[in-house]
């Protein structure tokens, strides 16, 4: 039997989207995601993301209901994986987090009180209100590809990884005809404003099983410090690979030779 991973994608961003990083990991593990979290009626979107996190944890025990997973994530994923882990440890042998979107820090409570009194200064300390403001919408397949490929976001994506991306990421518009997203603005925007701010208060340590983050030099939150932060408060070790906060799309064979070497030290 391979050992299992269990992969939850970034936000906004379809699983597979990272089949060709998660091709990488094909020979030696049985590799399984959900498709696209957030999209089920069943785990709705809420202020702490505890249905999200249930939704981790039901398709763990359904895709590998024998054995202990690697958890993998990127961004979003990687965080709901953490907080799937804390929930449900006996899941996970290990944890792989990739650039978790962590709020940590004295501004995590000033944060909560935002949420918690839904001022809508939320959505422009997250990418909220950014994700709002994008087109979402185009009259056909090419002019959403050439939108899209010269969008900020998937710039510098690997080109393979682009191609999956729009595969998956693209639908047909039955209202308004032309195509769309098949993950909406608006489900993206409530992720993002619904990040859980009460790490300030708990917990205070890292998971029961070994945890290794990965973030990049020119991600956002590596810049801010969220690694170190992270490291000193819950003793979580991290790697810096080349690249922005996309690393795994832009670099997908690098992210998955670093992947792969830290689950051995871990193993």
């Amino acid at each position: 039997m391979k050992s299992a991973i269990h992969f939850t994608h970034a936000n906004g961003i379809p699983a597979a989207s990272y089949r060709k990083f998660l091709s990488y990991f094909a020979p030696q593990f049985d590799v399984k995601a959900i498709p696209l979290i957030g999209m089920d009626e069943r785990y709705p979107i809420t202020k702490d993301w505890r249905y999200l996190v249930d939704q981790v944890i039901a398709d763990i025990e359904h895709q590998f209901p024998k054995q202990k997973v690697i958890g993998l994530g990127h961004s979003f994923g990687s965080l709901v994986t953490l907080m799937a882990a804390y929930k449900c440890p006996d899941l996970f042998s290990q944890l792989i987090i990739m650039d978790p979107p962590f709020v940590i820090g004295p501004k995590s409570a000033i944060f909560e009180g935002m949420q918690k009194l839904k001022l809508k200064a939320v959505d422009k300390i997250t990418p909220a209100a950014i994700t709002l403001k994008r087109n979402d919408h185009w009259p056909n397949l090419d002019e959403a590809y050439t939108a899209l490929r010269n969008n900020r976001l998937f710039k510098s994506f690997d080109a393979q990884c682009f191609e999956d991306y729009f595969a998956q990421g693209i639908q047909t518009d039955e209202k308004r005809g032309g195509v769309t997203l098949s993950i909406p603005k608006a489900v993206e925007a409530q992720i993002f404003r619904t990040v859980p701010a009460w790490w300030w208060r708990t917990p205070r340590k890292a998971p029961q099983m070994p945890v290794h983050l990965i973030t990049a030099d020119g991600s956002h939150f590596y810049k801010q410090g969220l690694p170190d932060g992270m490291k000193k408060t819950y003793g979580i070790d991290y790697s810096v690979v080349e690249g922005g906060h996309m690393f795994p799309l832009e670099q997908p064979e690098v992210t998955a030779q670093c992947v792969q070497k830290i689950i051995n030290l871990q193993a």
